[in-house]
């Protein structure tokens, strides 16, 4: 008799366990995980992946760690400057202006575009010096594959979880 009614609790603690977890999390029960929750696992999943594909020891792994958070902080100043700018051209579109503002927003448009790529030559240098020229390229696809990952996933503050526009969080596995 005791061992059935421990079989029923085992059981049913299984079955409630999941539902139980999302809740703890923070989720309805059976809800999906949301951007917030899965970029965290992108991402360690991503250096796992990098770790491994790239065939880096420690020594190598922290390299290339601090060249990516060093580029990384350089590139993050970028987007507001280039939100902002893209204000300032659709103010520009709106109102009547002077030809003369047109050619400056031009111009600011192509310094920000050089310094995004002068950034991009530079980290691309460095990641040659640390890991040559097949493994900047595998590195490169991987990125790639990270970036379109956390896209699926929408934009920050989305609360509806992955799938939800026919995408999905992680590629068909191979």
């Amino acid at each position: 008799m005791i061992r059935f009614f421990l079989a029923v609790v085992v059981v049913a603690a299984a079955l409630l366990l999941p539902n139980h977890q999302g809740a703890a999390q923070g989720r309805a029960p059976g809800a999906q995980p949301g951007r917030e929750e899965m970029v965290p696992r992108i991402r360690a999943r991503f250096q796992a992946r990098l770790a491994e594909e790239l065939e880096l020891d420690r020594e190598e792994r922290e390299s290339l760690g601090n060249v990516l958070t060093e580029f990384g902080e350089a590139r993050k100043e970028l987007p507001p400057r280039r939100r902002a700018l893209g204000a300032e051209i659709r103010e520009f579109m709106l109102g009547d202006q002077p030809e003369d503002r047109a050619m400056e927003l031009i111009e600011e448009l192509r310094a920000l575009r050089q310094q995004e790529a002068d950034l991009l030559i530079e980290e691309e240098n460095r990641l040659l010096e640390e890991l040559g020229p097949s493994r900047v390229l595998r590195l490169q696809s991987l990125r790639g594959q990270f970036r379109n990952q956390v896209q699926r996933l929408g934009p920050p503050g989305r609360r509806d979880g992955p799938g939800r526009r026919g995408g999905r969080a992680f590629p068909p596995a191979r």
